[in-house]
């Protein structure tokens, strides 16, 4: 079954075991959909109130339908890599699972990044009323993408990772460089609209 198709109760046992079907990768790209759901609930309440929103939630739904797409493959590859560690795996089986369960992440990071950015261009047309919802929106987002990152990292801990790290070295290093310019500036952003975290 699609991870979209499952009721919450489904996903959340799935995760909430010893041995899950879903990955804490997976599961936080699942949590950077509900952020999304709540940055466009805001868009779509401030359309509501005059602001023409139409194109901005048009492209974010485009990048949602990416990372469904991403969490669907990283869930694939997770459960590939978890197998393999179960089964003790050939040395090239465990390295091709390995760099699956590393790649589908950092490929979901990019979405992620994507959009946090386009949350840049769409913040401006907020309401205030609503404020809160886009950033905690935000803030999901960002927690998603930190936990794909970490999955990624763990990954590459790994003795069959062997050269994956060097060579993802440049890729990861611009992701967090993006995340920390388009997360600094949603969150001057937010405290300028009078919400701050404790």
């Amino acid at each position: 079954m699609k991870l979209l198709d499952m009721r919450l109760g489904d996903l959340l046992s799935q995760i909430g075991q010893s041995k899950p079907s879903i990955s804490g990768s997976t599961a936080s790209l699942i949590a950077g959909r509900l952020g999304i759901a709540m940055i466009r609930m805001a868009l779509a309440v401030s359309s509501e109130h005059g602001t023409n929103n139409d194109l901005v939630i048009e492209r974010l739904d485009s990048i949602s339908a990416r990372l469904i797409e991403a969490a669907e493959q990283d869930r694939a590859a997770a459960l590939s890599f978890i197998e393999a560690l179960r089964e003790e795996a050939t040395p090239v089986d465990r390295r091709r699972a390995i760099t699956g369960a590393t790649l589908e992440p950092l490929s979901a990071a990019h979405v992620l990044i994507e959009l946090l950015e386009h949350a840049v261009d769409a913040v401006s047309g907020v309401e205030p009323s609503v404020a809160s919802d886009f950033f905690g929106g935000v803030e999901l987002i960002g927690a998603s993408f930190s936990g794909a990152m970490m999955a990624v990292e763990s990954n590459l801990k790994q003795d069959a990772a062997e050269d994956l790290s060097s060579r993802t070295l440049q890729n990861r290093a611009g992701l967090r460089a993006r995340q920390n310019a388009a997360m600094a500036t949603l969150r001057l952003r937010r405290r300028a609209a009078g919400l701050y975290l404790s």
